[in-house]
């Protein structure tokens, strides 16, 4: 796929609400001169955004943290998914919440890879999952026929998968169900941060440390996120995320933000803000460790 396609799918994509890296030390290089199509948005625009009250929580796609694998040579590695796809054991609301965000980060993860039939088993159960926490089983009968006469286009699929999310998401809001959409934003970052650091031990690739670094600041959002919706209920959540955040404290991370460039008569954006990351080989598996941690005990909740 060519930058410029690139660019234009992932912002399609960007509607999503749940479809969300040697030595001592790795620098990220810098993103000057990085184009991207200049449809009303740039590449930061590649994010969850989620208004609670008055406050708006801006976290990573998981399709994001899946275009990456890709870019850096990552092969599909269906053990990276969560093994058990039975929604019928996440009986809760909180439960079905989280394993729909950890689904959906493994329904894009298919796509992206092509993975036609594991995609619709995702597709399938993260409909069981939704109905069951509120979501309008209707707003998947129309997507579910089109998916499968496009079965071979997988950007097709994807655009059809993030509008899905798109009115899931505007559903829940019109439900005041602001909780249960921070739950299955929650769930989904975890999965991606858990492919991208599972990927770090096989890939060497300074791009994969990178984005694990980068996720302090995601991390500090979703943290204010949960805080907000709290009601009692997660503080479990909270707490996780919180000793989570001890580790990346470690983790130096700077971004130094440039006014863009844009070509109007090639509708181009030239990206010239700059970040940069160290994490040391210690930290990287300490974080690794705990995400596989956290992660391991949403998909194994059931109560």
């Amino acid at each position: 796929m060519n930058l410029l396609r690139f660019s234009s799918l992932l912002i399609a994509l960007s509607v999503s609400v749940f479809i969300t890296a040697c030595g001592d030390g790795t620098e990220k290089p810098d993103t000057s001169g990085e184009v991207s199509n200049n449809n009303g948005a740039n590449n930061g625009g590649n994010s969850n955004i989620l208004k609670v009250g008055d406050k708006l929580f801006n976290l990573p796609s998981p399709l994001e943290t899946a275009f990456l694998i890709e870019e850096v040579g990552g092969h599909f590695t269906e053990a990276l998914l969560n093994p058990d796809v039975d929604p019928t054991k996440y009986t809760t609301k909180n439960a079905q919440a989280m394993n729909l965000g950890v689904y959906g980060a493994d329904l894009g993860y298919s796509l992206i890879y092509n993975q036609s039939q594991n995609a619709w088993n995702l597709l399938e159960t993260c409909k069981k999952l939704g109905g069951e926490i509120g979501i309008s089983p209707s707003l998947y009968t129309s997507l579910m026929k089109r998916f499968q006469g496009n079965m071979e286009n997988r950007d097709s699929l994807l655009i059809m998968v993030s509008q899905l999310n798109s009115l899931s998401d505007e559903y829940l809001k019109e439900n005041e169900s602001e909780d249960v959409s921070a739950l299955i934003l929650y769930g989904g970052w975890v999965e991606s941060l858990y492919f991208t650091t599972q990927l770090t031990a096989q890939i060497p690739n300074p791009k994969l440390r990178a984005r694990v670094g980068e996720q302090k600041n995601s991390l500090e959002n979703l943290i204010g996120l949960m805080q907000q919706v709290n009601t009692g209920q997660l503080d479990d959540v909270v707490s996780e995320l919180e000793s989570l955040k001890t580790i990346f404290d470690q983790v130096e991370y700077t971004y130094e933000w440039v006014e863009p460039e844009t070509n109007e008569g090639k509708h181009l954006t030239i990206i010239k803000s700059k970040s940069n990351v160290k994490i040391s080989d210690a930290v990287l598996k300490e974080i690794s460790l705990k995400i596989t941690e956290i992660r391991n005990t949403i998909i194994a909740t059931t109560t």
